[in-house]
């Protein structure tokens, strides 16, 4: 499973620096008021709006591992934790791995639709100061 949380954070990181680019590329156009640039914002939201929607039931999973994590199962394994160590009880400590391997799975879940969140606001943002720029000068 480590090697799973590698490859989750190696997409992750793919994706940060990919919606970095694109969202600079959008910012350069976006002080461009013609409706080209507006269009390709718009295309570009509604993609990220897509990718959200597709992702939600992932989301809610990821969400209740997490919340199973922190309320019951950690709490748990802490209260044992020096013991199990003490007694050297492989077992237990493998479960114990594997569940926070799989809470932090489950975090990276998040992590990742957090980033869309984060790209779907500041193409809204770029939209919305596009529009009080256009408003601020004169009619055409």
């Amino acid at each position: 499973m480590t090697e799973h949380i590698s490859r989750l954070c190696d997409q992750l990181r793919i994706k940060l620096h990919g919606m970095d680019r694109r969202l600079e590329a959008l910012k350069a156009n976006g002080s461009d008021l013609s409706d080209t640039s507006q269009h390709q914002i718009e295309s570009h939201m509604d993609s990220v709006q897509q990718r959200i929607f597709d992702r939600r039931r992932v989301v809610e999973a990821a969400n209740n591992r997490v919340t199973a994590w922190i309320e019951d199962k950690r709490p748990g394994f802490d209260a044992k934790l020096a013991e199990w160590r003490e007694d050297r009880s492989f077992l237990k400590l493998n479960t114990r791995a594997d569940d926070a391997e799989a809470y932090a799975l489950a975090v990276f879940e998040l992590a990742i639709a957090a980033a869309d969140e984060a790209a779907q606001a500041a193409l809204e943002a770029l939209l919305a100061r596009r529009d009080a720029t256009a408003a601020a000068l004169p009619p055409r």
